[in-house]
């Protein structure tokens, strides 16, 4: 790896899922779930790239090149490790990769017990973070607050629903929501728990699980109890937002939520596209696609998020670019319906109708079926003009309803009745689809059919939609959250903290101490961890490894040429010069030098 490239492209990581080996394969929720919790705690660190679970999981169990792992999650290091469970032991390993050239450099073994199981995820996550910087470049890492104890009773249920939740079945979405009631009935001061109830019954009322109102109600409980115990925890802010965007139509508050979600937790990909969808209704055009765009980069390997973007650009108009998206879904999942739907839309909106028309015929409702879609069918024959075709498709959509187009929801007799002419009629059908909540409303703004209704005094019934907009100032790139973070140091701090670590790196040698980090040097230094990392990044354009690993380097030639030190070997000789492994010390020899230490040597 070249030391001058672009450390900014380099700060990614992706935790590949630990291996379970505990003496039971019942144990694999354990390990799993400690690997999410790594992810989860890593994702809270602004500045850091975390691939996604969905995608970092799709390698489990599979026999495949580092480098081509690296390169398929567009990753840079790669944390992989292990997990041993026997009864109130544990022992867990970790080492971090360089993917590109596929060598560890850093590993690490902890035993530990499980009476604060917290206590040991952020004592490794903090360590796995400090490691990572020092080899890839700056950025800040607060320090994890206290962890309260639980029992591990509890944390068993927790990461037992957490394993039950991913599979993202009907029967797995209900085993989940007992599961953490069991958790929360053994340890209900955890705000985690509270947290993932939350998350769990706002996911069964968008998939229309059980009722919306009594999944939004219980959501909303359970998060409140998880915000009182905890007001930073990213998923009770998460499920408060979708909660007040779904269910109570209050743009304001969900976004504020969200907010709050993605501050303490950068790389939550949900929140992300969620954020997204409510930005495209408030306006927020480009802080929409750069969160989307974001979420796809930390979760790559699922390419269903590629609908989100579609679905913005096409709400945005934008409607080229939105087909081109929605065909790069569609090439890699030819049976998503709502994508095919979202096609047909856009379709239609650039007037291609016939390729429309013939588009709605073969909808998949599945890999094996496929049907004609009357409500998109109609639609367009409405849009075009062709009154007796969009009139005889609005008596099938009456007669046959079949709402394929989920994520629109769209309602063929309110849409091809404007069309037609028949806006009493219409109207009548929007007043009762304002009262069931129709999520297709939320989008009202951006339908051509909708402007034609606006010099009707009745248009101001869309503005009961929501209780409020949306429409704050946008604050442009949304990582800056609209807040500047103070200066670790200005200017002249950085000058003169440069100048006194190149002095006593000099002077005082502390890198021929083998085991020195950032954190020690620091501390010797008088500053931060955080100032030390930013004063080596900015000040010598190297990150921690390169920097102490160059004055190694040097320290190598210059006693290579001592008489009194030939007697040792090469390893040796690098290990008087503070390396610690064959390997790192050759990686780096070669390059700072463009040789091997043997041919160095000859030279």
């Amino acid at each position: 790896m070249n030391e001058t490239s672009n450390i900014a492209d380099r700060i990614n990581i992706a935790v590949l899922p630990f291996v379970n080996m505990s003496a039971s394969a019942e144990n694999e929720y354990f390990s799993d779930g400690m690997t999410e919790e790594i992810i989860n705690a890593l994702a809270k660190i602004d500045g850091l790239k975390v691939t996604s679970r969905t995608s970092a999981f799709h390698f489990k169990g599979k026999n495949i090149p580092i480098p081509d792992i690296g390169k398929a999650l567009g990753v840079s290091t790669l944390l992989e490790g292990s997990v041993r469970l026997a009864g109130n032991n544990l022992r867990i390993t970790a080492q971090l990769i360089d993917a590109p050239e596929d060598f560890h450099f850093w590993s690490e073994t902890w035993d530990r017990t499980l009476d604060n199981i917290f206590e040991v995820q952020d004592e490794i996550s903090l360590l796995i973070a400090e490691k990572l910087r020092e080899h890839i470049g700056h950025f800040e890492i607060e320090e994890p607050p206290e962890a309260r104890p639980t029992r591990i009773g509890a944390y068993e249920w927790y990461l037992k629903s957490k394993s039950s939740f991913a599979k993202f079945q009907q029967a797995d979405l209900f085993r989940a929501v007992d599961e953490i009631e069991n958790a929360i009935d053994i340890d209900a001061h955890c705000p985690f728990y509270h947290a993932s109830k939350a998350i769990y019954y706002g996911y069964l009322g968008l998939v229309d699980a059980i009722p919306g109102k009594e999944a939004f109600t219980l959501s909303k409980e359970a998060a409140a109890r998880a915000l009182q115990l905890d007001a930073k925890d990213p998923e009770a802010n998460y499920a408060m937002g979708m909660v007040h965007y779904f269910f109570e139509k209050d743009l304001d508050t969900a976004e504020s939520y969200l907010n709050l979600a993605l501050k303490y937790r950068p790389n939550y990909v949900n929140a992300l596209l969620g954020g997204s969808v409510m930005d495209v209704i408030a306006g927020h055009h480009e802080r929409a696609l750069s969160r989307v765009r974001k979420a796809i980069e930390l979760d790559p390997l699922t390419p269903s998020h590629l609908y989100y973007h579609a679905s913005a650009l096409q709400r945005m108009g934008r409607y080229e670019e939105a087909l081109t998206e929605v065909n790069k879904l569609l090439n890699v999942l030819p049976h998503h319906t709502n994508s095919y739907c979202l096609k047909g839309t856009i379709l239609t909106r650039l007037q291609r109708y016939a390729e429309a028309i013939e588009h709605y015929r073969t909808v998949p409702v599945s890999p094996e079926k496929h049907v004609h879609y009357y409500a998109g069918t109609g639609i367009v024959y409405a849009v075009s003009g062709n009154r007796a075709m969009a009139g005889k498709y609005l008596l099938k959509c009456s007669a046959q309803p079949q709402n394929l187009h989920l994520a629109a929801e769209e309602n063929p007799a309110v849409i091809i009745n404007i069309y037609l002419g028949n806006i009493d009629l219409a109207f009548e059908e929007i007043e009762k689809d304002i009262t069931a909540g129709k999520y297709y409303l939320n989008f009202y703004q951006e339908n051509p059919a909708f402007k034609l209704l606006i010099d009707d005094p009745r248009y101001r019934l869309f503005n009961t939609i929501f209780k409020s907009t949306g429409k704050g100032p946008d604050q442009g790139a949304f990582e800056d959250q609209g807040i500047k973070k103070k200066e670790l140091l200005d200017e002249k701090q950085l000058e003169a903290y440069s100048h006194q670590l190149l002095e006593y790196m000099a002077t005082k040698k502390p890198y021929l101490d083998a085991g020195l980090s950032l954190r020690q040097l620091a501390q010797q230094l008088g500053l931060s961890a955080n100032q030390l990392s930013l004063v080596i990044n900015e000040g010598q354009g190297k990150n921690f490894n390169h920097f102490v690993n160059h004055y190694r380097v040097e320290e190598f030639k210059q006693l290579a040429k001592d008489p009194s030190r030939s007697h040792l070997t090469i390893v040796g000789l690098a290990f008087e010069c503070g390396f610690n492994s064959k390997t790192v010390f050759n990686t780096y020899f070669k390059q700072h030098t463009g040789l091997t230490p043997s041919a160095f040597l000859k030279g």
